[in-house]
């Protein structure tokens, strides 16, 4: 289980979600469970390291519209942007 820290959902990510008839908190709820979506063999890799050594974890998702939603958390700080 991903540790969250304070949740930041910057307003345009929020309005986005809201748009597709979506919740930040499914997408959050992915995160904390190690599910990071659609992310590449690098930012895989990148992400095993950091739950190591406590770097910051990255999470791109797909929202219904097509936009991708990023979550990126450091276990203090969580923030959903989108790109």
């Amino acid at each position: 289980m991903i540790e969250l820290g304070e949740v930041i959902v910057h307003g345009e990510a929020e309005l986005a979600v809201q748009r597709a008839n979506q919740t930040v908190q499914e997408f959050l709820d992915r995160f904390e469970a190690g599910d990071f979506g659609d992310i590449d063999a690098e930012t895989r890799q990148f992400n095993a390291q950091a739950m190591k050594d406590g770097g910051d974890l990255l999470g791109v998702y797909e929202i219904c519209s097509g936009l991708p939603l990023w979550i990126i958390g450091d276990g203090k700080q969580t923030d959903v942007v989108l790109p």
